[in-house]
């Protein structure tokens, strides 16, 4: 590990694996593995303790926190306990990520990206700035969320039964949709720009619209060839030099 900074805390039981950078003011709370070559930039938050280490009595255990090998943590991020994130975590600034948030490999999020906690995401999400994800959501593999694009999970609100939207793989969530609780939405899926999406939607589906209505398959859009998108993007996925046919033959 190397600290080149200051004011570095760092709790108990906290295990750093090797060439790992930690930047000034940053808090590193009990109980937190950080793994090779992650770099957790200025003036963050990792393993934020929850609720009842604050309000409830000294029966709080603080939950296990893991930053997978080679993350980029960017400055003003707030990490809450009991979270998992794959290799390769990137964010942008002032990023929080409530508790029991779990992530797989090369995922993303952008600037301003609120993470309201026990979610559920796959490989190589990429969420873009500004994005909020509620509770109890389930995000699949590959899927690109854009930004000022809300999940909600409180069909009646106020109440005390929260179900977040579930999103198939290879799922495109456009700028400025909002989508409402427990919908699912289906595999290679695109959704676009400023709409509700209030009903599931099956996999191949192409939605717009306040409320949202399926207009088409998508492999119909653009005279057909543009989806499904991964055939004709590579840029950061692991297909990239080989294409996604072939990936996906291995």
């Amino acid at each position: 590990m190397k600290f080149a900074n200051r004011n570095v805390q760092l709790g108990e039981n906290v295990r750093l694996g090797k060439n790992v950078s930690i930047g000034d003011n940053t808090t590193i709370y009990d109980n937190v593995i950080i793994e090779d070559n992650a770099i957790i930039c200025n003036n963050c938050v990792i393993g934020e303790p929850g609720r009842a280490y604050y309000y409830q009595d000294g029966s709080y255990i603080q939950p296990e926190t893991v930053i997978g090998a080679g993350a980029l943590i960017r400055s003003h991020n707030i990490i809450y306990a009991g979270s998992t994130f794959g290799e390769n975590f990137t964010t942008g600034h002032r990023v929080t990520v409530r508790e029991n948030s779990h992530f797989g490999r090369d995922c993303q999020a952008g600037t301003l990206t609120d993470i309201q906690g026990n979610v559920v995401f796959g490989d190589y999400c990429k969420m873009h700035s500004n994005v909020h994800i509620c509770e109890f959501s389930t995000i699949g593999d590959y899927v690109f969320i854009y930004p000022y694009t809300v999940f909600t999970n409180d069909a009646r609100p106020p109440s005390n039964s929260y179900k977040g939207p579930t999103i198939g793989d290879y799922s495109i969530i456009t700028v400025h949709c909002i989508v409402l609780p427990e919908v699912q939405i289906g595999k290679n899926c695109l959704v676009g720009a400023n709409s509700v999406v209030n009903k599931d939607m099956p996999d191949f589906s192409f939605a717009v619209g306040s409320p949202a209505k399926i207009v088409r398959d998508v492999r119909e859009l653009g005279g057909g060839g543009q989806y499904p998108w991964m055939y004709n993007f590579e840029r950061g996925m692991p297909w990239q030099g080989i294409g996604f046919e072939e990936w996906s033959k291995k």
